[in-house]
């Protein structure tokens, strides 16, 4: 089974907007695959009709992130939860499990001064690019790319 676990920052309305065109484009690659689940945070059935407590978030994504064997990360702003939810995913990893992520810097100020990669001077934390390294894990500077590389393992898998 494919069970994917989309994280990121859901506070502005970019956010928000942004990580539901995710789900939107990763649910559709989903269409081909019978077993395929697509956890999304910002469309998770919760009750909004009041206050969430930290409690039933972290309960909900906890679940969903301990079932999830593909991860997309959006790390560029350092959301503290997103860092946590790779934390999770990167002791999966150290516990041997067959896991594949897709963590993404989707940071203009890379283009923008000719930067590339993670190990560069704008600021990223070394203990969380370095987590990412020391595993040999690809960075993207989109979910674009992210996306289209993630579309090339499902087809060289079939």
């Amino acid at each position: 089974m494919i069970y994917i676990y989309n994280a990121g920052p859901l506070f502005s309305e970019a956010d928000q907007k942004q990580r539901k065109l995710e789900g939107e484009l990763l649910r559709e690659i989903g269409k081909d695959h019978t077993d395929f689940f697509v956890a999304n945070p910002i469309d998770l059935p919760l009750d909004q009709t009041g206050p969430l407590s930290s409690q039933i978030i972290f309960d909900t994504d906890n679940q969903h992130i301990q079932k999830a064997n593909v991860f997309f990360f959006e790390l560029a702003t350092g959301d503290p939860g997103t860092m946590v939810e790779l934390g999770m995913a990167i002791q999966r990893l150290i516990n041997k499990e067959e896991i594949r992520l897709y963590p993404i810097f989707s940071d203009l100020r890379l283009i923008r001064n000719s930067a590339s990669g993670i190990e560069c001077p704008v600021g990223f934390n070394s203990f969380v690019t370095g987590s990412l390294t020391y595993h040999q894990i690809q960075t993207y500077p989109d979910f674009e790319s992210a996306y289209q590389a993630f579309k090339r393992s499902l087809a060289a898998s079939v």
